[in-house]
């Protein structure tokens, strides 16, 4: 829906001042979501000229044949390998498809420097992922699209990076219109247009709505976006059998009301976290002990480098039908010692989860952080002396590994096999993210 202000609008004033006093009156909120187009596979392009043109997936191992594939060049999906299949069926569509290595320190570098090319348009993005991120912008239809068109420019003059914009005036159709785009293109999808242009489409368009949810809607007959948005949000209760159905049905409308959070740069960390696609669905509490452990080391570790403590812990687990959620909990001191983070994520996950679903992702976000030398009250019964034994260990871990690789030191629960073709450390999957904004 539209924004309209006036000079007495404290609240745009004070997020974005200065196009306030240039143009008087705001006609427009506008959210836009820009991806990158196969955005692993582009950054390969760029080092290695050798592939272009070929069919070719970043993922996997060459030399095993094992894993699955994070993105695929456009040549390999005329063969019809799509992401998140493994590398071996792949091969089977394509016996000659070239596998290229994972380069996560590279591709943070671009998502990182993509993020400081977009905030010098404006002050406030959404991370979604590390090729993806949504970011508000205000003014009239003209200057938004203004905007938006010199965004991707600059993104392809400074990074050689093609972009797919959708714009709206909520996330979610913004989202729809990024995914209709084609490469480097802009699509709009505003609330005022939703039954001619964003009701036809199928409702597994929407965000959220994945292939589980879409089944089960279609069993009902609700097939379309259309059909969701005029329906009962009571009555998609009672077919998911949760209390989604309200807030899909306020997304299909395009009355969702989410902000894009203001931020002063890619350097303002509010929390720092790592989520993973693992390499086979985890079955059961020992697989997501071992995966908590993977990421919560990670997470530590970061928060230790950088001097933070988190007093609150976010999971994220999403099955394997791509449904996710998110809860988290206060903890009891803050904390950045990797057996204290892990603990309290199970926690929290054996309290939520019930095993509908294997598990296909999990993420692991300390939030609410503060210094490490912050004054907090001790609590009789914490063991202090044990916790500073822990954490002059994993100091003395961060050390070995800093110098010797992240693989040189690790721990028994880790080190299975299923766990082998992951490096935490550098996030992999289609839900990562090293520090939200």
């Amino acid at each position: 829906m539209h924004h309209d202000c006036t000079s007495d609008c404290t609240k745009c004033q004070v997020r974005n001042e200065n196009i306030f006093q240039n143009s008087g009156v705001f006609l427009v909120r506008a959210v836009c979501h820009i991806d990158a187009n196969y955005y692993y596979g582009q950054i390969e392009a760029l080092y290695r000229p050798e592939i272009r043109g070929k069919a070719f997936v970043v993922g996997g191992d060459q030399e095993s044949r094992k894993g699955i594939v994070l993105t695929k060049s456009p040549e390999a999906k005329e063969y019809g390998i799509k992401t998140g299949s493994s590398i071996k069926d792949a091969l089977k569509l394509c016996p000659h498809l070239l596998i290229i290595p994972a380069n996560y320190p590279l591709y943070l570098h671009f998502s990182k420097r993509m993020r400081e090319v977009i905030l010098e348009y404006t002050d406030t993005i959404r991370p979604f992922g590390s090729d993806e991120l949504w970011a508000q912008i205000y003014g009239d239809r003209a200057e938004v699209r203004s905007i938006v068109g010199k965004i991707r420019q600059a993104i392809w003059q400074q990074l050689c990076l093609t972009v797919s914009i959708g714009i709206s005036d909520n996330l979610p159709y913004a989202k729809i219109g990024s995914d209709l785009a084609a490469d480097s293109c802009i699509v709009e999808l505003w609330s005022s247009e939703r039954e001619t242009k964003v009701y036809p489409l199928p409702v597994s368009d929407l965000l959220y709505v994945g292939p589980a949810t879409t089944e089960k809607l279609k069993e009902y007959g609700i097939k379309t976006i259309g059909d969701l948005a005029t329906a009962e949000s009571s009555y998609i209760n009672r077919i998911l059998r949760c209390k989604t159905g309200e807030t899909l049905c306020v997304m299909a409308r395009g009355q969702d009301k989410t902000q894009v959070a203001h931020i002063e740069s890619v350097d303002d960390i509010k929390s720092i976290g790592n989520s993973n696609t693992m390499p086979r669905d985890l079955v059961d509490e020992d697989d997501v002990r071992a995966a908590f452990y993977m990421l919560g080391e990670s997470v530590a570790q970061r928060m230790r480098e950088n001097g933070f403590e988190a007093t609150t812990l976010q999971i994220t687990v999403r099955d394997n039908d791509l449904v996710s959620f998110d809860r988290q909990v206060k903890l009891k001191r803050p904390t950045n010692i990797t057996t204290e983070i892990v603990e309290s994520a199970m926690e929290l996950f054996i309290k939520h989860y019930r095993w509908h679903k294997p598990i296909r992702s999990l993420g692991v976000r300390g939030t609410d952080l503060v210094p490490e030398d912050a004054i907090y009250q001790l609590n009789l019964f914490t063991n202090e002396a044990k916790r500073s034994k822990l954490d002059k260990l994993e100091r003395c871990a961060d050390r070995i590994r800093g110098q010797y690789g992240q693989f040189s030191l690790q721990r028994a629960v880790v080190a299975a096999e299923r766990l082998k073709s992951v490096n935490a450390n550098n996030d992999i999957g289609d839900a990562q993210t090293f520090y939200s904004y």
